[in-house]
């Protein structure tokens, strides 16, 4: 009966972790895209140099001081440009053969507004669609038409006719259009 326990411990002890290594493995492959930007909060981790490694939000400026570098420009970048950055500028200089990854552990919120019941900025979650947006927003009004709206993006601004299933990303405004009278 004990050894029963252990097992079944040992096996749910094993499928967490696997299944925190595929979702941050998963993350991992999305954040190497993602472009940084005001109140991303990141972490770099420098293998073995503790006194390299930290969290940082990106301010206003989107700037980075880094330890043994200049000022660096992070703002637009993606992590895997943020880390190639750095290995470029920690080796041979300061490390031998330099081990970085960046990784975002918060993304900066989006808003909503508009014909929401709650209106304001929300955290952003990978995956984020209108919906799951609107329902975060505390659903529609009686004044919304339920499948207009628009999205403004730091790139481009975009107007919706339909299409509920549309990606929210980090930043975005997202207005939720009334009815047309």
């Amino acid at each position: 009966m004990i050894f029963f326990l252990s097992s079944g411990r040992i096996c749910a002890s094993l499928a967490v972790i696997f299944f925190g290594f595929l979702s941050t493995t998963l993350m991992a492959q999305t954040d190497s895209n993602y472009e940084l930007g005001v109140g991303d909060t990141i972490k770099i981790n420098v293998f073995e140099e503790p006194d390299m490694s930290f969290e940082v939000s990106v301010d206003n400026e989107g700037v980075l001081t880094f330890p043994y570098l200049d000022e660096i420009v992070i703002k637009g970048k993606t992590t895997a440009e943020l880390e190639q950055i750095l290995v470029d500028g920690l080796k041979g200089r300061v490390l031998v053969n330099p081990s970085i990854t960046v990784s975002v552990v918060q993304y900066r919120p989006f808003s909503i507004g508009g014909e929401v019941r709650n209106p304001g900025n929300y955290p952003y979650e990978p995956n984020l669609t209108i919906q799951k947006a609107i329902n975060l927003a505390g659903g529609v009004t009686e004044w919304a038409n339920g499948k207009r709206f628009s999205i403004e993006r730091s790139e481009s601004v975009n107007t919706k006719e339909s299409g509920l299933d549309t990606a929210v990303n980090p930043g975005d405004v997202v207005t939720i259009l009334p009815r047309r009278f």
